[in-house]
């Protein structure tokens, strides 16, 4: 069990360094042509060690079609995600994709009959107050956060669709058909952006486009590794421990400085993700002892300021 937390906690830690590779690249180049780079340096390196470990890479003869449209959604969530990353600091981006846990128990509901617990419906309308809070319709929908907002909203579609999806084999062999397949898609788009790709520029993109390549595969790996080392439920609140290295990663190579209604969104965000995995029991029981010792405060509080 602490094997498969601590490969998670590898995997969150290294996943925004990936966003904040892809930001860099993004100053200079388009969002089709960051994600095709990204997911075909994966898919290669996934291959390479594919043909190492002698498993069979081909598409899955069950659930082709359903492949296919998962992988049309994750890429649709990253170009999302990198077009908001040009556009807004990395800790509201990543912010905003993490609304996914939260839509994919949602459509859950709907697809696959799960049950809409107290605990998720709090948990949705927590998520969806720092999402406010973040956005701030008051000053003004910001472009790049409505993009991350999306890209979040298509990751939970990925991420409900997958919840029941057929086995697709070795996992290595399942990452180098999705990348390759993934850049396959996006590279109709990616193409007439090429053409603003200078020689000059090559040199330094190479570095950050194989770093993107070996993170991507890399943070895939570790949460399959962690997923067969501990059960899902327990490792499902440490995916929000990448929003803090967002944040730290963030402030130190971009110089963004969270504002506190940033900070008080991702906050929301975090907790709604958290809660909505508490059994039902227990999470009446917490809200109950929370309510409690409000009262208690604001009765004490009272009976001070009559005693002054």
């Amino acid at each position: 069990m602490q094997n498969g937390v601590l490969l998670i906690l590898l995997s969150m830690s290294l996943t925004p360094l990936g966003d904040a590779l892809s930001k860099y690249l993004g100053a200079t180049q388009s969002p089709f042509v960051i994600v095709f780079l990204r997911y075909f340096t994966a898919g290669l390196i996934a291959l390479i060690l594919a043909r190492i470990c002698g498993a069979k890479v081909e598409l899955p003869r069950a659930g082709r079609v359903g492949m296919v449209i998962r992988t049309a959604l994750v890429m649709g969530a990253m170009t999302c995600l990198i077009v908001a990353l040009s556009m807004i600091p990395l800790a509201n981006a990543v912010g905003g994709f993490l609304i996914a846990p939260i839509v994919a128990m949602l459509m859950s509901v709907f697809i696959h009959h799960e049950a809409l617990t107290f605990p998720r419906i709090i948990g949705a309308f927590g998520s969806f107050f720092g999402a406010l809070l973040i956005l701030r319709p008051d000053a003004g929908l910001a472009p790049g956060m409505l993009f991350a907002l999306g890209g979040g909203l298509l990751l939970g579609g990925f991420l409900a669709l997958s919840r029941y999806a057929p086995p697709a084999g070795h996992p290595i062999s399942a990452l180098a058909v999705q990348c390759l397949l993934g850049s396959g898609m996006i590279l109709p788009f990616a193409l007439p952006s090429f053409s603003g790709v200078q020689t000059a520029q090559i040199p330094t993109l190479f570095p950050a486009v194989v770093g993107l390549g070996l993170v991507t595969a890399a943070t895939h790996f570790l949460t399959v590794a962690a997923y067969q080392r501990a059960e899902a439920a327990r490792l499902a609140p440490f995916f929000y421990f990448n929003l803090v290295v967002a944040v730290v990663v963030g402030i130190f190579w971009f110089g963004e400085m969270p504002t506190t209604a940033t900070l008080s969104g991702l906050t929301f965000i975090v907790f709604g993700g958290l809660f909505s995995l508490l059994p039902p029991g227990q999470a009446a029981k917490l809200l109950s002892n929370k309510i409690k010792g409000l009262a208690r405060n604001g009765a004490n509080l009272r009976q001070n300021i009559a005693n002054t």
